[in-house]
Formats: structure tokens, C-alpha cells, sequence
């Protein structure tokens, strides 16, 4: 009975607890009580509600009380972690993650609802996928002034930059503390509009698959991890003054082995590489192969009834075509 009840136990933990959200920092007028369950797609009405908008979802979930509704946050942070459960976080208040859905569609939900509401504003909506490195900061005017990233000068003695995993990972430390540096200069701009920067780190993934996940080195890139953030995380309740939510969100729903950046397509040159197809491939290729599919068993099954027709009662044919036509007396 007792090794049901673990194995049980072990069940509902791996199915409704595989990330973790933890909040670093928050205004005032916001607390945070409890470890209560919170499903990914549950984000944006919290950060929506920390913004003073409107909810679109109802939900039970006890993890978050607005005490003051006239000084909000002013911008929402948060850094995503890809491919581990949790960065083992002591600080800030965490709570159990349901990754029901993928990252990248919480920050265009959130990102709408800022454009709904402030349409006429030049809001400051920012994600940069640190994987592709400084591709990513192409679109966002802000973060331009970052020509190149150097090494990050924490110490470290059980990652080696002459590792692969390990050496993306390190780079993209590098360019989340060049946007951190680039945030204490003061490039971001504060207006009275909502903000909203999103920040997904990749490599720590791939590490982790490398070297283990109770490793020592998986151990120290998430220290080394937690240190980075906790910069961006300075830097930006200065920036803010207080009124910015800083939170880190951690999930193993997928499970890449391998994390390329666009930079590395030079690796691939000479090499016959298969043809570039467009968007719209899949879709044409369906409507071909269903359409053919159709046809042929049509075609068939108009074959097998004509060849089974009795050409004597059924078929007019057979009637109109012969030479003998006949009458009726």
C-alpha cells in the first residue's frame, strides 16, 4: 500500500510539476504568499493582472494578491530557462510550473495585450532567444549599441570553454550580461507605457544532458546562471525603480539534445544539404497526395461498377450504341 501511494505521489509530482516559477523581485503593491500549483498557460493573466489590465482566463490560483491598484508594476522580466525543472532558486517565492504551453506563446499573448491596450504607443516589447546570439537583438533599436559579447568573467572550474555545451552556454551568459550592461547604461527607455522583455536561455539544456543533471558542472552553470540574472535583475529595479517584476521561468518539456545557433550554418558549407522548401509546402503537398488518394479509389470503384452493370437492363450504353435499336410494339 505504501509503494502505491509513493508511486502515486511520484506521478502527479512529474505530471503537474516539470518547471517552476520564481518570482526574484516585485513592487510593492504586489505579494506573493504560498507555493500553490501554476499552469504555463496561466502566465499571462498573472503578469496581466500585475499591469493593472484585465484577465481573460478565470482561475483559483492563490499565489498572488494585489494590494495597492494604483502603483503596479511598470514592466515584466522574466528569463526562461529550456530543458531542467528548476535552477534550485533559494531566494524569492517559487511555485510549482505545469508547462502546458510553450513559452514563446505566453510573451505574444502578453505582447498583445499591451498593443490592445496602448495602441498609439511605442511600447518596449522585447524577447531575445540568446541561442542566436547577436542576430537577435537586430530588431530591437535599444539593444543595437551591442557590437560584440566577451567571455563572462566569473570563475568557473568545472565547465570548459573547449566544450561545446559548455561553450554556448557560456556565450550566452556573455550576451545576457551585455544586455544586462546595456540596461545599467540606461538604453532602455521609461515611459508611463508598460513593458515587457522576455529572455530564453537554451544551452543550459544540452549542458545538463552532457555532463548530468546532479553533475558538478551542470551545478555550477546554474550558479553561474542565477548570478547573471540576479544582475539583469538589479538592473532593471533601478531602471524601474522598484515597480518591475523580475521572474525566472524553468521548464524540461522538451527535449532537444543539441542547440545550434544561426551563426554556425558556416559549418555546413559545401556540404549537400537538402532544398530549402517554403511554408507553404506541407499544405500543398496534402491537398496533392488527398486529392490523388481520392481520385484513385474514385476511379476505381467507377470501374468495378460499371464492369458488374448488366448490359442488357441497366446499362443505356449499351441501348443507344447498337446497331439494332429496339422498339417497343
Amino acid at each position: 500500500m505504501l509503494n502505491l501511494v509513493v508511486c502515486a505521489s511520484f506521478l502527479i509530482i512529474s505530471v503537474h510539476a516539470n518547471g517552476e516559477l520564481n518570482i526574484l523581485s516585485h513592487p510593492n503593491s504586489i505579494q506573493f504568499k504560498g507555493h500553490d500549483h501554476l499552469r504555463e498557460s496561466l502566465l499571462p493573466e498573472v503578469y496581466s493582472a500585475a499591469l493593472g489590465f484585465s484577465t481573460e482566463q478565470d482561475s483559483n490560483w492563490q499565489g498572488m494578491y494585489l494590494m495597492d491598484p494604483f502603483s503596479l508594476a511598470q514592466a515584466v522580466v522574466t528569463v526562461t530557462v529550456d530543458g531542467v525543472s528548476t535552477l534550485d532558486i533559494s531566494k524569492g517565492y517559487n511555485f510549482p510550473l505545469r508547462t502546458d504551453e510553450d513559452e514563446t506563446e505566453v510573451f505574444e499573448s502578453l505582447k498583445r495585450r499591451v498593443e490592445e491596450r496602448y495602441p498609439d504607443d511605442k511600447n518596449t516589447l522585447i524577447r531575445v532567444d540568446l541561442s542566436e546570439g547577436l542576430t537577435s537583438l537586430e530588431w530591437y533599436p535599444e539593444l543595437q549599441n551591442i557590437k560584440s559579447t566577451k567571455s563572462i568573467k566569473a570563475n568557473y572550474n568545472f565547465l570548459k570553454a573547449t566544450v561545446e555545451e559548455d561553450k554556448y552556454f557560456l556565450d550566452e551568459l556573455a550576451l545576457l550580461n551585455a544586455i544586462s550592461e546595456q540596461v545599467e547604461k540606461g538604453a532602455i527607455p521609461v515611459d508611463t507605457t508598460p513593458d515587457v522583455f522576455w529572455f530564453k536561455v537554451s544551452a543550459l539544456h544540452a549542458l545538463s544532458d552532457l555532463h548530468g543533471s546532479n553533475s558538478t558542472a551542470t551545478k555550477e552553470a546554474k550558479q553561474l546562471l542565477y548570478e547573471t540574472v540576479q544582475r539583469l535583475n538589479e538592473a532593471f529595479q533601478k531602471l524601474y525603480s522598484g515597480q518591475a517584476i523580475v521572474s525566472v521561468v524553468t521548464s524540461d518539456a522538451s527535449h532537444t539534445r543539441r542547440i545550434r545557433r544561426a551563426t554556425d550554418t558556416r559549418e555546413f558549407e559545401g556540404i549537400n544539404l537538402a532544398e530549402v522548401y517554403s511554408d507553404d509546402y506541407p499544405v500543398i503537398f496534402n491537398i496533392i497526395l488527398w486529392f490523388g488518394v481520392a481520385f484513385v479509389f474514385s476511379l476505381l470503384a467507377i470501374t468495378i461498377f460499371i464492369a458488374g452493370m448488366d448490359p442488357g437492363r441497366d446499362s443505356i450504353i449499351y441501348r443507344m450504341t447498337s446497331t439494332r435499336m429496339k422498339k417497343d410494339n
